[in-house]
């Protein structure tokens, strides 16, 4: 119950600042509206992947904004008492995170929505693609909880919010040509855990259970062992602080 209502806590702090709310909303609609007239250019609307592609790029870029979490915590100073409670830490740093991929499940809405009105054709949204998004959402999450741990180490996180994003998508096979990423997404299946989500929402490829579980497995693995170490440097070097 306790991490319930931290979590809530969280959701409401994250969703006052206008910043985090309308980067979410313009990232998708953006994407949309580029993949929409490269799609209308090639008379390619009956596509029904352009608007999951773009849930999924509005989804990771909010969930990019853990390093903006970790910094507009810095900058109120409450980021030492998050982190030196009397409660897990690891538990505090995942409910202070978790809102940011949370939010970021609204991308699909929006991009469904777009996708009607501009008369792109959506196709029938089944369990399996609900499944998936899931799939997306927990990869989002463990994956932003793990990065994050590291931006606690710098007093400038914020900074590097726009460096996190498009590497990782390119690495998943978001975008780009099939061919050419096909053989990278097949090794970065392993290590990364939202390829195969990807994969499967955007190309229609066969979602690889072993290959997802590995990837989520080892970051969650890397959570548990680097997590409190990090933030045991991160006090030996004060960078809690505001600097």
């Amino acid at each position: 119950m306790r991490f319930i209502r931290l979590f809530l806590f969280h959701v409401k702090d994250y969703l006052s600042d206008q910043y985090f709310v309308w980067l979410t909303i313009t990232s998708t609609v953006s994407i949309f509206l580029m993949q929409y007239i490269m799609a209308y250019a090639s008379h390619d609307l009956n596509n029904p992947q352009l608007w999951l592609q773009s849930g999924i790029f509005g989804m990771w870029t909010s969930c990019t904004t853990v390093a903006g979490c970790i910094g507009f915590e810095r900058y109120k100073g409450t980021l030492p008492y998050l982190l030196n409670s009397q409660y897990d830490e690891r538990a505090s740093l995942i409910t202070l995170l978790l809102p940011a991929s949370s939010y970021g499940l609204f991308s699909f809405p929006i991009a469904y929505i777009l996708a009607k009105i501009l008369g792109v054709a959506t196709g029938k949204i089944s369990l399996y693609q609900i499944l998936l998004i899931f799939l997306l959402w927990i990869g989002c999450s463990v994956m932003g909880i793990l990065i994050s741990s590291f931006l606690t180490l710098s007093p400038n996180a914020m900074v590097y919010e726009g460096l996190i994003g498009t590497p990782i998508l390119l690495l998943a096979g978001l975008f780009g040509n099939e061919t050419i990423l096909n053989p990278l997404t097949k090794f970065s299946q392993w290590f990364i855990p939202i390829t195969g989500p990807i994969a499967s929402l955007s190309h229609n490829k066969s979602l690889n259970w072993t290959a997802y579980f590995c990837s989520l497995l080892l970051w969650l693995l890397l959570i548990v062992i680097i997590v409190r170490k990090i933030n045991d440097l991160v006090r030996k070097k004060g960078a809690l602080k505001i600097i």
